[in-house]
């Protein structure tokens, strides 16, 4: 993975863990996520990152549907 996308990746789950921190939920444009520990929080971030930017599965199952 190229250095600007890990950064951007990486960015995301701090925000995403910031938000979760200060009220317990993280929310994106299609769902909120409430997870209840910290471990969860951040499989969480890291699943929502990873699918935004185009990495991983999610972000596989999305660059399909476009096609």
């Amino acid at each position: 993975m190229a250095k600007k996308k890990q950064r951007a990746v990486s960015s995301e789950i701090e925000k995403l863990m910031r938000e979760w921190k200060r009220t317990g939920k993280m929310t994106t444009s299609r769902a909120t996520y409430r997870p209840r520990t910290k471990r969860e929080a951040v499989k969480q971030a890291a699943a929502i990152a990873y699918g935004k930017h185009g990495l991983g599965r999610a972000g596989r199952r999305r660059k399909k549907r476009r096609r």
